[in-house]
């Protein structure tokens, strides 16, 4: 298939009509680089090689992927320009640590310019992207919600109770944060076009946004409505009416406002088996749900959804590609 009739699949995917999608992983491109300050050439480097690797893998693995260069580093990028202290490990992406603990701390907070912010070093890194690979998809950076981005920047266990004792603060800390995030996905659209792979997994998305929500499994519903859920709707309604989540914390308790937030299209759930299997149910009609169930284990699976294998050799991606399209005959049953 080529790139465009790839896209289209993606599209049939969305549209219902399609119900089973399969990626296969190839373990061939050599060791990615945790990006840093010190290593964002070899970042760089790598990104540009897997990208054309995976172009020249399209004549003979006919998997559901679309090629795509990546700007995905870390969690760190929207808590770092309000100005946390960023770490970069030698073994891992770079992560933020909070910069206030209390409600008090935040009103000295700034909101940010996007303009004057370390994000505009994420804008540099995609048009460098672009400039190597004109015709490439982009991968979105590491989206968090306002939320989740809102824990970073504000000690957790401070930020949990301010929650209750401090309800206004915390909602005015993630409207800041949802400012400077839509100013920065605004720019990178703008720039980079409308069409993009989601953040994680990667996942074609033509239209819409993705993002991470992963504190609603510390939360109640009730917190989760007064805090995020109207959030995550909005930024649906700004980016098309469509969104991707992923979320891989425990948050049974969240499906129901999940599943209300309009234009959900996909959502990444990272559970164990017995919790995926529930979630095929209640996700009965939408959205797909891309999972990581026992694929040697075959059983009823209720929704859309994506599969997703791994290989080392050329000989061991097309065996997989064939056990996964025959599996996912069975797997998700009509």
């Amino acid at each position: 298939m080529s790139i465009e009739e790839r896209k289209q699949k993606w599209l049939d995917f969305y549209d219902g009509n399609v119900r089973t999608m399969v990626l296969i992983d190839q373990n061939d491109f050599g060791v990615r680089p945790f990006p840093s300050p010190d290593t964002m050439n070899a970042f760089f480097d790598w990104d540009i090689r897997r990208y054309r690797l995976q172009m020249d893998s399209m004549e003979w693995l006919e998997d559901d992927r679309v090629p795509y260069v990546t700007a995905l580093m870390g969690t760190d990028i929207f808590a770092g320009a309000f100005g946390c202290p960023v770490f970069y490990p030698v073994d891992n992406n770079p992560y933020a640590r909070p910069l206030i603990s209390s409600a008090k701390e935040l009103a000295n907070l700034k909101q940010p310019k996007l303009e004057d912010s370390s994000l505009m070093n994420v804008i540099e890194f995609g048009q460098k992207l672009r400039a190597a690979a004109p015709e490439a998809l982009i991968q979105l950076p590491d989206i968090q919600s306002p939320l989740d981005i809102a824990a970073i920047i504000w000690e957790k266990v401070d930020f949990f109770m301010a929650m209750y004792d401090e309800s206004e603060a915390v909602k005015d800390l993630i409207a800041m944060i949802y400012k400077l995030l839509t100013e920065f996905l605004d720019l990178w659209f703008k720039t980079f076009g409308r069409d993009f792979m989601a953040h994680w997994p990667d996942y074609y998305m033509p239209y819409g946004i993705t993002l991470s929500e992963d504190e609603i499994g510390s939360i109640s519903a009730d917190l989760f409505r007064e805090f995020s859920h109207q959030s995550l709707c909005d930024l649906s309604a700004r980016y098309g009416g469509r969104i991707g989540i992923h979320c891989c914390a425990n948050a049974r308790h969240q499906w129901d406002l999940l599943k209300s937030i309009p234009g959900l299209t996909l959502l990444n759930l990272g559970q164990p088996d017995k919790i995926i299997r529930e979630a095929s149910v209640f996700f009965r009609g939408g959205p797909p749900i891309w999972a990581a169930p026992n694929q040697n284990e075959c059983y009823s699976f209720e929704s859309q959804g994506v599969l997703q294998g791994s290989s080392t050799t050329r000989e061991e991606a097309m065996a997989e590609l064939d056990r996964l399209r025959e599996y996912g005959e069975y797997f998700y049953k009509a």
